[in-house]
């Protein structure tokens, strides 16, 4: 059966437009397709740029859908929401040495792993900051028969509280400090509870895992 030109075109036409619905590509190499993307970019002398805005713009979308991605210029992190929370994705994670008897404050923006050198009866301390991101967590060891406090750094007047908690088996008990022992290391972990509702009584809770 001859098909008229028009019918021919109308199937291509349609063709095109399912296999376009499958994969859209921009950047080098537009024909080479990854059956599994929807979407591809592909380039050696670009990269991907998502969305960047404030902390407050980003608060402004209501409500995001879980996967939705922006860069935060407020705390210059690249930011997934996961359904309930923003968190940041480029945490990076150094090593830092804590002075002999003496006092650091740790990151609010990247983990880390705190140490300090082996010291006899030397009492370092590790401040946990008030300005955080979301989901930041450092371990900290403690080398030698000496130990590590670890406490808050003051809050601002006005803000609410962090908490810092020390878990122990199933128990959860607020302290004001808490006492790392000779060769022994913990965990701190920072979530915060305001991230949807700034006027929560409390901002967040490090959270100590012994």
């Amino acid at each position: 059966m001859k098909q008229s030109l028009p019918t021919i075109a109308l199937i291509f036409l349609i063709g095109f437009t399912v296999h376009s619905q499958i994969t859209q590509k921009i950047g080098d190499n537009p024909t080479t397709l990854n059956p599994f993307a929807v979407f591809e970019t592909e380039s050696t002398t670009k990269g991907f740029l998502p969305p960047r805005m404030t902390t407050v713009q980003r608060d402004a979308i209501t409500p995001p859908p879980a996967g939705l991605t922006v860069y935060n210029t407020t705390t210059n992190t690249l930011q997934i929401y996961n359904g309930t929370v923003w968190l940041d994705y480029n945490l990076q994670r150094e090593y830092i040495e804590v002075p002999k008897n003496g006092t650091i404050t740790v990151s609010g923006t990247k983990s880390q792993s705190i140490f300090n050198a082996y010291c006899s009866n030397c009492n370092a301390t590790v401040l946990l900051p008030y300005i955080v991101s979301n989901g930041v967590e450092h371990t900290i060891y403690n080398y030698g028969d000496g130990t590590i406090t670890i406490k808050q750094a003051v809050r601002k007047t006005g803000e609410p509280e962090i908490l810092l908690s020390a878990s122990s088996g199933k128990d959860l008990i607020t302290t004001p400090q808490f006492t790392i022992q000779p060769n022994r290391f913990v965990k701190v972990e920072f979530v915060n509870f305001g991230v949807n509702n700034t006027n929560k009584y409390f901002k967040g809770v490090w959270l100590i895992y012994d």
